[in-house]
């Protein structure tokens, strides 16, 4: 049991976030840069009817600033999520789909993301739907993309902790009423250990990522020299999950299931 709470204790750390110090910008330096770019994307949609070149400059000055928070390590769901409508309004769909992507992992269950989310989906030229074997895998782990990892690590540690005490009351009342109890948490524990670590730990594995320019086109192998694996290229907001990658190339895997290379610079990894 030593053992299992030095794990619970590693785990708590990775996901609560012991982020090292860095000699990023101040407090009030970001929030300056929020309020400035807040500033900007009300101002471009405030000119979105009337003067859509200064809408389109006022978006772009506002992505520029909420990149700048994120490039400097602010791990936020409502910042990415602003960060994709500032895309989205440029008609930037893999870039938007990205955050918006990003936000989800932070912010899942907030309604307006989810709206956007699938907004900028239909939006999307090259829409290829999931099928087979990763459709069910999606139904059945439809709550680990649903919930944040910190919500899925409470539960964690909530089971843990429930199972050991139901286990330790079905040992002393000798009571068999308190082994099913017991087992339910054991399954919930389990599950959502498997969950944090996979993400926590296993991301790399499993990384997601997204098309962001129109014409990709998908290969046989991580060279310009190799044959183009599908007869037509991807489109910006292509969804896909990152089976290898290599100096300048992605091998991926699309929802249908299809794989292929990409260049690494036409796509951006969540």
């Amino acid at each position: 049991m030593t053992r299992h709470v030095v794990a619970i204790l590693a785990m708590s750390a990775a996901v609560l976030g012991a982020n090292p110090a860095h000699a990023g910008l101040s407090s009030g330096q970001q929030q300056q840069i929020l309020d400035e770019a807040r500033q900007a994307y009300d101002g471009g949609v405030a000119a979105l009817r009337t003067d859509p070149v200064v809408a389109a400059a006022l978006f772009e000055d506002a992505a520029s600033r909420f990149e700048q928070l994120v490039a400097d390590g602010v791990v936020n769901g409502q910042l990415q999520y602003n960060l994709g409508n500032a895309y989205l309004q440029l008609g930037q769909l893999g870039r938007a789909i990205l955050h918006y992507r990003a936000a989800q992992q932070v912010i899942p269950r907030d309604p307006k993301l989810r709206h956007n989310l699938k907004y900028a989906r239909s939006l999307t030229e090259s829409r290829i739907a999931v099928t087979g074997e990763r459709a069910l895998l999606s139904a059945l782990l439809g709550w680990h993309r649903s919930t944040s990892i910190r919500t899925r690590f409470v539960v964690f540690v909530t089971a843990y902790t429930l199972f050991w005490v139901l286990l330790t009351l079905n040992l002393l009342a000798s009571r068999p009423w308190w082994r099913w109890p017991a087992v339910a948490a054991g399954i919930v524990w389990i599950a959502m250990g498997v969950s944090v670590v996979s993400d926590t730990f296993g991301a790399g594995e499993n990384r997601q990522g997204v098309v962001l320019v129109d014409d990709v086109v998908v290969r046989k192998g991580n060279s310009e020299g190799f044959d183009p694996q599908f007869e037509q290229p991807l489109h910006q907001g292509v969804e896909f999950r990152v089976i290898e990658q290599r100096p300048g190339w992605l091998s991926i895997e699309l929802p249908d299931g299809k794989t292929g290379w990409i260049r690494a610079a036409d796509a951006g990894l969540i």
